[in-house]
């Protein structure tokens, strides 16, 4: 008897807690503009690092449009925290911080296109030599981190 009671207890115990997991906010309308701009920031990232060499990025642009993109209080705005935070380290002068900073940013920024089919025709790439990930408009792999590797990397679906 006491052993059902208890089993009872249990399973009423986890279906309420699965009933109280937490609601995703919806993608809003007013977001989608904002997350392009956020993509649009990190095209001319892409860029500039594709034509400079050892030089961090200046990432103000895209922490400036993260922050539009958070106070939006929409399903991005998780994603945009996160993002911002990540990218506090590649505001450093150091190639290497900077650039491993970014590249996790680009993991998260990849991740939020993905899940939430915002992808605009950018792509997630990943260069298994240098270990970085970044997020870029088309197919054609431009490895920004390797300037003596501009072909290394592998698109990632």
């Amino acid at each position: 008897m006491k052993r059902s009671v208890i089993l009872i207890l249990l399973s009423s115990l986890l279906l309420s807690l699965s009933f109280c997991k937490k609601e995703e906010k919806p993608v809003l309308e007013t977001e989608k503009p904002l997350f392009e701009k956020v993509l649009s920031e990190n095209d001319k990232i892409i860029q500039f690092l594709l034509t400079t060499e050892s030089v961090s990025p200046d990432v103000s642009g895209l922490i400036s449009s993260l922050n539009s993109l958070e106070e939006a209080k929409g399903g991005l705005e998780s994603s945009a925290l996160e993002m911002k935070n990540v990218l506090e380290g590649a505001k450093s002068s150091d190639v290497r911080i900077s650039f491993e900073a970014y590249s996790k940013f680009s993991e998260i920024l990849a991740s939020s296109m993905k899940t939430h089919g915002l992808q605009s025709g950018r792509n997630r790439f990943y260069c298994p030599m240098v270990k970085k990930t970044w997020v870029f408009f088309g197919m054609k792999i431009l490895n920004p981190y390797a300037p003596d590797m501009r072909d290394c990397g592998d698109l990632i679906p």
